[in-house]
């Protein structure tokens, strides 16, 4: 497989993550919380690394396995951030104090609702076959993950 080949792969899944979360925030009211927000700059940066690095690829003298350790990393990243929103969703364990729909009453009550965040990360907003969106942003980032730490340790498989 063409080193280029593994980045547009990288461009696209990431890009079609990306619409399809602005797609269902728009047009089917399933709005970000924070941790939602914080995925979608990874799929960011995941684009606009994969970008440059399509362009970039023939001219560098950077090390090709250098290239997709970089992003290997980002879509470990991408990983981290579904996983640990999923387990939020799933009361695996408890996320940012102004991010869940726990209210504490013994605190100065209206002060501490001003100051969170209308969505709530603990809420699943959105399932497709019964998964969550930071669980499918897990899961595939995962897989990506994986295809490009087996293309890092197998030369055989990449070619320039």
């Amino acid at each position: 497989m063409p080193i280029s080949s593994i980045f547009k792969i990288s461009f696209l899944i990431s890009s079609l993550m990306l619409i399809l979360a602005f797609y269902l925030e728009y047009f089917h009211g399933a709005l970000p919380c924070d941790l939602c927000i914080t995925q979608r700059w990874f799929h960011a940066a995941i684009i606009v690394y994969s970008f440059i690095i399509i362009f970039i690829i023939k001219k560098t003298l950077i090390s090709k396995k250098l290239l997709i350790l970089g992003g290997a990393i980002l879509w470990l990243s991408s990983f981290s951030a579904g996983l640990y929103h999923f387990g939020i969703e799933m009361n695996f364990w408890t996320g940012p104090d102004g991010c869940s729909s726990n209210i504490d009453f013994s605190k100065d009550t209206l002060t501490y609702l001003l100051n969170k965040s209308p969505i709530k990360c603990d809420e699943v907003m959105f399932e497709i076959f019964g998964l969550s969106l930071a669980g499918w942003n897990a899961l595939a980032s995962f897989f990506i993950f994986l295809l490009a730490i087996i293309l890092l340790f197998n030369n055989r498989l990449i070619k320039i």
